[in-house]
């Protein structure tokens, strides 16, 4: 476990950039599915955390700005929103685009931006399962039809 202490590290590293980088990393360096779970899912939790924290703040300051301009809001993309929601957003953001960019447009859409932090979290873990088992599915079934 010793030996692989900087692989899981740079799988955690790639998780906060996205869990679609750091699950093939792991898998590339042969690591343990279960590990390479957790630490894509640690990664991208410490990212969302770190883009709602500073999120908020970037949120707050805009929106001063914005009382003091009147302007259009962004229709389609804000009536999407809307509509399917915090759930829908953080939910299949997650898989779609990625935690990092569904905070990054959520946060200036979504009204509740702590609603859509515990979607994307939620959409986290379960994206993070379910392409995990399925690429360590992918590589075992693979492996049974090589030999």
């Amino acid at each position: 476990m010793a030996e692989h202490l900087a692989e899981y590290l740079s799988v955690f590293l790639m998780g906060l950039l996205g869990i679609w980088k750091a699950i093939p990393l792991g898998f590339a360096f042969g690591l343990n599915p279960v590990l390479i779970y957790l630490a894509t899912t640690l990664g991208a939790f410490v990212s969302a955390l770190v883009i709602y924290f500073f999120g908020d703040w970037v949120r707050k300051i805009l929106k001063q700005k914005a009382k003091n301009k009147p302007g259009k809001k962004s229709g389609k993309a804000e009536n999407l929103f809307q509509k399917y929601g915090a759930p829908g957003l953080g939910f299949l953001g997650t898989l779609l685009i990625g935690p990092n960019a569904t905070l990054l447009v959520g946060l200036l859409i979504v009204k509740s931006a702590k609603h859509l932090l515990i979607w994307t979290l939620i959409g986290i873990t379960v994206w993070s399962a379910v392409l995990t088992a399925t690429a360590a599915s992918g590589i075992e079934l693979f492996k049974f039809l090589w030999n």
